[in-house]
């Protein structure tokens, strides 16, 4: 039950991390919101640096005592 706590917390926290990308993109450029999450350089931000939050939960949660 524990590793099943720990991929939730880490696959949510990517979830969350590439919809603020894509939002931020949305609002800063004149593309539509579909359109944002599809683009390139947010799919870039996300393998580059998208995944440090997401490991960060993982650690946390998984030495939580």
């Amino acid at each position: 039950m524990r590793k099943t706590r720990i991929m939730l917390a880490v696959v949510i926290t990517l979830i969350i991390t590439y919809i603020t990308l894509g939002l931020f993109h949305f609002l800063l450029s004149t593309c539509t919101f579909r359109e944002s999450l599809i683009s390139r350089p947010v799919v870039m931000v996300m393998f580059v640096i998208g995944w440090i939050p997401a490991v960060i939960v993982g650690h946390d949660v998984a030495y939580d005592d």
